[in-house]
């Protein structure tokens, strides 16, 4: 009788102890979302442009997002490099050659178009960028002839950035650890975007002045904060009158996300 009594004791307080952890856990959880949305909407509720935010937390393995334009595609502008480099990395095991380190170089680092344009067609082309979206579960990606065509929600675009800087089935430690490397060294011009307020980025910056959707800016990449606090972020936008308009936007974001995720 003891015996029994001791155990269904020990049973009782397991189940006090997960029921304990459970709340915390959606209280937590539920609360993180709900900041987040609540400064986020701030920011794009008050904009006149197309704008989209997703982000990913490994604290709570959860991605965040919030958009003022729900099934919008946003045109991917330079931020499809990140994919194109992954994708090529994946297609040749791992091995590129010097010629074609070079070439990722300039792209990721510099955001060169020609280096993209050659680093693509050994890709595959069109058919080639689809099928890397279509490895890395990005189901709401297209690929297009013009590659800055693409198009990405900022979901897809943290379900890559997760393969790069977390665990991936696809990518290697070898090439997550390269194309962190040359996100984590752009060129000054290019550090804008996510890397607001922050000193320890990986980014990808993107924009394009194309037909209706005018201005697209966005900016995707990988955060640490000084608490050790780590996330992954894609912030999209389209129709801005102007880049620096998109630019403050996205920046205006990335604090918010930052303060709140720390």
């Amino acid at each position: 009788m003891n015996h029994r009594f001791k155990r269904r004791r020990r049973t009782f307080w397991i189940i006090i102890i997960l029921v304990i952890l459970a709340i915390w856990g959606i209280h937590r959880f539920g609360s993180l979302d709900s900041r987040l949305k609540s400064a986020w909407n701030k920011v794009i509720y008050t904009s006149n442009d197309n704008v989209a935010i997703a982000v990913y937390s490994p604290r709570t393995h959860q991605i965040y997002s919030a958009t003022n334009a729900p099934g919008h595609r946003f045109h991917t502008a330079s931020t499809v490099k990140v994919a194109i480099l992954a994708g090529l990395l994946h297609k040749q095991s791992g091995k590129l050659s010097d010629h074609q380190s070079s070439l990722a170089k300039a792209m990721i680092e510099q955001s060169d178009n020609n280096a993209t344009t050659t680093l693509f067609d050994s890709l595959g082309g069109q058919q080639g960028l689809q099928s890397t979206f279509d490895q890395f579960g990005m189901s709401a990606s297209t690929a297009r002839k013009n590659w800055g065509l693409s198009t990405t929600t900022p979901r897809d675009q943290v379900k890559l950035l997760n393969n790069i800087f977390y665990h991936s089935k696809i990518l290697s430690q070898q090439d997550q650890d390269y194309i962190n490397d040359l996100m984590s060294n752009v060129d000054a011009d290019q550090n804008w975007g996510i890397s607001a307020d922050s000193n320890r980025f990986a980014i990808k910056n993107g924009w394009l002045n194309y037909g209706d959707s005018k201005w697209m800016v966005n900016s995707i990449g990988y955060v640490k904060n000084n608490n050790g606090t780590d996330y992954t972020i894609a912030i999209y936008t389209d129709r801005n009158s102007t880049m620096q308009t998109g630019q403050q936007t996205i920046e205006q974001l990335a604090r918010v996300t930052k303060s709140l995720m720390e």
